[in-house]
């Protein structure tokens, strides 16, 4: 008995220890984000406003041409957000496909220009929180 009350109690204090190394790692990320994005200048913090709006445009625009096949999977709430992005570019038309490749240049161009902008200082914050996201297992495949 006083086994399974030993093991039951190191189960729990090794999940809140787990749990609370996450937050920490958690808090840490949004701290660095809050300083990268503090350092940034007006004209920077505009450019990254603007990146954002031309992201949710051209998501909208491709969405716009999407079939009814198409928005049910986008719609299907039992689908992960791989599964949606797998599952869509099998049906995706030569058009859209067009339109994501253009989508992504643009993208690619903008992102390239703003990264130029930053300072050294900027610019080793930007690759801190590039490499928590990719540790995070959130981010995107490596520039080539």
């Amino acid at each position: 008995m006083k086994n399974s009350i030993t093991v039951v109690m190191i189960l729990v204090v090794g999940v809140f220890y787990l749990s609370a190394q996450s937050d920490d790692g958690q808090m840490k990320r949004k701290d660095l984000k809050e300083e990268f994005h503090q350092s940034l200048s007006e004209a920077q913090k505009t450019e990254l406003d603007n990146h954002k709006k031309l992201r949710e445009e051209q998501k909208s625009a491709l969405k716009a041409t999407f079939t009814e096949t198409q928005l049910a999977i986008v719609n299907d709430k039992e689908i992960s957000k791989r599964g949606k992005k797998k599952a869509l570019a099998a049906t995706l038309n030569d058009e859209q496909r067009e339109m994501r490749k253009k989508n992504r240049a643009v993208m690619k161009e903008k992102y390239n220009k703003f990264v130029a902008s930053l300072s050294e200082e900027q610019l080793k914050l930007h690759e801190q929180l590039r490499e928590k996201r990719r540790k995070k297992g959130k981010g995107h495949k490596k520039d080539q």
